[in-house]
């Protein structure tokens, strides 16, 4: 259990010391992305399954990755578990917006990753692609750098709303 611990930050809530999930939620990870890892719960919104396999990341859980990533959209086999370094490397994960499409059955989110490589903290900054199938979120594919969407710009949810009144509403 010990390596298991250097992924988490220690916090408090009411008092209490609680490993605190590496999603950024700051909820605590057993509370928080552990139950969809380990298969005891699903997440409901795309972005709930976006902080989970980043935990994953963190974690080193190649299995997770390849359960969440949509088999259409799979590439090769399964991966081998992440070396030390490989796991170590992530420090932090920004949900810029997420949103749900009218339909229901797919959404985006867009983050930034923040990564430790060789003495370099790096920003792996992606819009991700998410569909809904037998009642289960998938990860699709993303675009990596993806240009600024303004706030006045159309939302991608397709609500027809400015991006600023939906899915960005700050």
């Amino acid at each position: 259990m010990g390596s298991f611990l250097l992924h988490f930050a220690l916090g408090q809530i009411w008092g209490l010391p609680v490993l605190l999930c590496p999603c950024g939620s700051g909820s605590d990870f057993h509370q928080c992305c552990q139950p969809f890892i380990n298969g005891t719960s699903k997440p409901v919104s795309c972005e709930q399954l976006m902080r989970s396999r980043y935990t994953a990341f963190t974690l080193g859980d190649a299995n997770y990755l390849w359960q969440t990533h949509h088999p259409d959209f799979r590439q090769g086999d399964a991966p081998s578990a992440f070396s030390e370094d490989e796991k170590n490397q992530w420090k932090k994960l920004q949900i810029l917006f997420s949103c749900h499409l009218i339909n229901g059955l797919a959404g985006i989110v867009e983050f930034k990753a923040y990564y430790q490589e060789h003495d370099q903290l790096n920003i792996l900054h992606e819009r991700s692609n998410f569909v809904k199938s037998q009642d289960r979120w998938f990860y699709t594919d993303g675009e990596f750098a993806p240009k600024s969407l303004a706030r006045n710009a159309k939302c991608p949810c397709n609500s027809g709303k400015k991006l600023k009144q939906c899915c960005k509403k700050s």
